[in-house]
């Protein structure tokens, strides 16, 4: 079937191929426009990550530019999060140290 056997005219035609062109344009600018910004925020925290670390190392200086990131095995500040049991039913949460807290 042909879009003239349709009953549509080559105007509508080249006007919904023109929408699809837009729409599909649209959508590769906001994807573009979102990598870039997504990109930019990465370098930014990579570069607060590194500030922080050089500031808590001892001597205050050194900088992880080495690539092998913040767990690459250099002796250095890195960030482990603490054990904790909970139990949400009692509402008591249970911390390594064996310290009782309760909240109601």
């Amino acid at each position: 079937m042909t879009y003239q056997s349709r009953g549509r005219s080559i105007f509508e035609v080249v006007l919904a191929i023109c929408f699809v062109a837009f729409l599909v344009g649209f959508i590769t600018v906001l994807c573009i426009g979102n990598y870039f910004r997504a990109k930019r925020a990465q370098e930014r925290q990579r570069q607060r990550r590194e500030a922080k670390q050089a500031a808590a190392a001892p001597g205050g200086g050194g900088s992880n530019m080495d690539g092998r990131g913040m767990h690459g095995g250099k002796g250095g500040v890195d960030y482990e999060a603490p054990d904790i049991a909970a139990d949400w039913g009692t509402g008591q949460i249970i911390v390594e140290s064996s310290e009782l807290t309760t909240y109601e």
